[in-house]
């Protein structure tokens, strides 16, 4: 009855400190002031703080170590690298390039002639940069693709550890490393020959999604945005989800007698709530499903309604969680042939 009671209180307070507006905010902004629902009232969010957590040197080596190149499909070969990550230790990825005779997509667009268009892919929370490789037809049409391993995944794993800990401060922490990752993927893939820096996109799903949503936001150079199975307020997704890692989560704030200001304020750093504003200068694509219990509807809705860009666009599937895969890689495809 007493652990029932717990988490009755903790849902209560969660729906308090749920951040559902946001006041206009432009990149400069240094202040956003998030309105909580319920009781009304505004969470102030430094985003002087916010950005000072994702500064590293950008002057620094890359130190991109090519380990193997192959032919992966009729249209393109796969790169496999690795290069330095701002956290410490080596990020291993991936670079799915159209072969030589493939010029680039919309080449009328292009900022570096003959140069391609890329995609900076993340994937979900279990898996790993191959899934990467699903996608890699689009090739065929004049894109390349990158992919990295998120934290403890694919080439990185170590038993024990996750993106996600049932302590809610090393998962925030977790994260703000795979945000960081992700910017510094952005460099590389700026840099690499042949791709058009002034043609890049962000894929990301579930939480290449929520990740995404930070790291594109602190990097203009990403034009054009697709969020799969994306949400914003993790309040709102803790008080809904599902899931059993953000279960996990829950029971050890509950038998820690952490508080929702406690809990807000570790995850304000990566909250897409915080960081969906600032993408109303760029081309975004939502795509969530109707049923999905794991983000939670609310949270998707969230997301959806923070970002106020024109270039928007909705998808919603008559899935759950896992979207039908085979929809997703042709209308992705469709929205990067449009916006990028």
């Amino acid at each position: 009855m007493k652990t029932s009671r717990i988490a009755l209180i903790w849902a209560a307070a969660l729906a308090v400190a749920a951040w559902t507006a946001v006041s206009p905010a432009r990149a400069e902004d240094r202040i956003l002031k998030m309105t909580s629902a319920g009781l009304g009232t505004e969470i102030e969010v430094d985003m002087a703080e916010i950005r000072a957590a994702y500064e590293f040197d950008r002057s620094a080596p890359l130190n991109v170590v090519i380990e193997k190149e192959a032919e992966f499909l009729p249209s393109c070969v796969k790169i496999s690298f690795s290069y330095d990550s701002p956290n410490g230790g080596r990020v291993p990825a991936s670079l799915i390039m159209p072969k030589p005779h493939i010029g680039p997509m919309n080449p009328a667009r292009s900022t570096v002639e003959g140069a391609l268009p890329a995609v900076f892919f993340m994937h979900f929370h279990v898996s790993d940069k191959s899934l990467a490789d699903v996608f890699a037809p689009w090739t065929g049409h004049g894109i390349a693709i990158m992919a990295i391993d998120g934290v403890y995944r694919g080439d990185r794993a170590e038993k024990g550890k996750d993106v996600l800990m049932d302590d809610p401060a090393l998962s925030a922490k977790h994260m703000q490393e795979q945000i960081r990752d992700i910017l510094r993927g952005f460099d590389v893939l700026a840099s690499w020959k042949g791709i058009d820096p002034g043609r890049l996109g962000y894929m990301g799903i579930s939480m290449g999604a929520l990740t995404g949503t930070a790291a594109t936001s602190l990097d203009p150079r990403i034009k054009s945005i697709l969020l799969a199975d994306g949400g914003a307020d993790f309040s709102l997704m803790f008080r809904h989800s599902d899931y059993g890692d953000m279960q996990e989560i829950r029971k050890y704030m509950e038998t820690n007698n952490m508080s929702p200001e406690q809990f807000v304020d570790m995850f304000k750093f990566v909250d897409p709530g915080v960081f969906a504003p600032l993408l109303n200068d760029r081309a975004v694509m939502l795509m969530n499903g109707k049923n999905d219990t794991t983000i939670s509807v609310p949270a998707m809705e969230a997301l959806h309604n923070l970002i106020d860009t024109p270039r928007k666009g909705v998808v919603w599937y008559d899935s759950d969680h896992i979207l039908p895969l085979d929809k997703v890689v042709v209308d992705s495809l469709k929205w990067f042939k449009k916006s990028l």
